[in-house]
């Protein structure tokens, strides 16, 4: 038999007995549906997780600190910063100095006649020539490309108080606005003034000494934490301008040539392990988003074993309903069998029916196991969105999107091998009843009645 005609017996046998056949799929279809679900709900918890710590800054950033805060043998400096640029997967390297590690206090003026006075700020210096390679992420303006040129934090203006208002009354609450459900806040009043528009004047008092400098503001910064928080309250500049001011307030001392802090931006997360490790190699302490990352992304991948696993029993007792329907159809058609054999047809040809049948229905089984487990996932995901139904978010749903966040997440890898599963549980569960088939004495089959 060549095996055009395999498969055209194959479509006959399998509608010989309709019901049997759609029970059968039946059982294949609710397993694959179980591994599909399963799983998709461990890559949603995935995905959740990696999207909390995505908010709360950029994951490939690592800080860099010489151990001893500095007071050891090994300095953090521009020859350390030129071998740490030269590792491989490494994106750029910046030097960062806050101006919180000196005994000082700052103040920030801004308005006609200083009407708003911040009384704290954060104020750190980079290498602004690297903010680009960086990541940092502006919401207005410009990056700080020349010196005297500086960044606000995106919620510096609510550190500002009106003093031409009561005590008690005279700052904007940007949380006033409460909270919403997902925890993000309902609505951000506006502040008192635009930060990026208004003049800005940095005061500086150090050792009874005070140094005041008018600011250029060229935009706003985007908050990111893992970079700083001076990327939301605060001020960013560039490092040797922080250091002019510095040795205007320290006289004329020499700057240390070390560093305390150095913010190193990994090509990849991928490589983060990898590239904090040899840092750490060479005597220096490391942190980053990779320390809370890793152990969250084990969890998730040992939840999707977990609920593969469960979803596989399902389609293992789907494989013992294969198995019983082709045995019981292997006994309906022993004189069948016999008569093929007389007819000469080959032994491997028999097996290859049987086989195909099986299959077949693993095939069939798989391929609508996950239409419908589309249908399921779209289902769950638009009940956990919050408020009410709108049909743009059936988008959201299938692929996702910045603001919503989806339970169960079935990428199209999980598709075809939810299908290749089921295809290699049919073939796997007709293999003995093929080999039962063609063992099968041609005269005994054809004496059956």
């Amino acid at each position: 038999m060549n095996r055009k005609d395999i498969l055209k017996m194959c479509i006959q046998n399998l509608k010989r007995r309709r019901s049997r056949t759609l029970l059968t799929l039946l059982g294949v279809l609710i397993g694959c549906c179980s591994i599909v679900i399963m799983v998709s709900i461990g890559i949603g918890m995935a995905e959740s997780q990696n999207r909390m710590l995505a908010e709360m800054g950029d994951l490939t950033i690592i800080t860099v600190t010489p151990k001893q805060n500095g007071k050891g043998k090994i300095k953090l400096n521009d020859s350390a910063l030129g071998q740490i640029r030269h590792m491989e997967h490494v994106a750029a390297v910046t030097p960062k100095l806050n101006l919180e590690e000196y005994e000082c206090t700052i103040r920030l003026y801004a308005g006609a006649n200083d009407r708003y006075v911040a009384e704290w700020s954060t104020v750190a210096g980079i290498d602004t020539r690297e903010l680009d390679r960086m990541g940092y992420k502006l919401i207005s303006g410009q990056n700080a490309r020349q010196s005297g040129d500086v960044l606000t934090g995106q919620y510096l203006a609510y550190n500002f108080a009106d003093t031409f208002r009561p005590e008690g009354s005279n700052t904007v609450d940007r949380w006033g606005g409460g909270f919403g459900e997902d925890g993000n806040p309902v609505s951000v009043p506006d502040p008192y003034f635009d930060a990026a528009s208004t003049p800005i004047s940095l005061e500086i008092e150090m050792n009874g000494k005070k140094v005041r400098t008018p600011l250029k503001t060229t935009g706003v910064l985007k908050e990111d934490y893992v970079k700083g928080s001076e990327t939301s309250d605060g001020l960013l500049m560039n490092i040797d301008d922080l250091k002019k001011l510095l040795q205007d307030l320290q006289g004329s001392a020499k700057a240390d040539p070390s560093y305390k802090t150095v913010l190193v931006k990994v090509t990849d997360i991928t490589h983060v392990a990898a590239v904090e490790k040899e840092i750490r190699s060479m005597g220096y302490s490391t942190s980053s988003m990779e320390s809370i990352r890793e152990p969250m992304e084990k969890e998730a991948r040992q939840k999707q074993m977990m609920l593969g696993g469960l979803g596989a029993i399902s389609l293992f007792v789907a494989a013992l309903g294969i198995t019983n329907t082709m045995i019981m159809s292997i006994s309906e058609r022993t004189r069948e069998i016999g008569i093929m054999k007389s007819l000469g047809c080959y032994v491997r040809d028999i097996r290859l029916l049987f086989l195909s049948e099986a299959g077949a229905i693993g095939l069939l089984g798989g391929l609508v196991g996950c239409v419908v487990s589309m249908l399921i996932a779209i289902g769950i995901n638009l009940a956990s969105f919050p408020g009410p139904f709108e049909p743009s978010r059936l988008i959201a749903a299938v692929v996702g999107s910045e603001t919503l966040s989806r339970v169960c997440v079935v990428p199209p890898w999980l598709l075809l091998a939810a299908v290749l599963f089921s295809v290699g549980i049919g073939l796997g569960s007709g293999y003995y009843p093929a080999n039962k088939a063609v063992q099968i004495s041609a005269l005994e089959a054809i004496k059956t009645s």
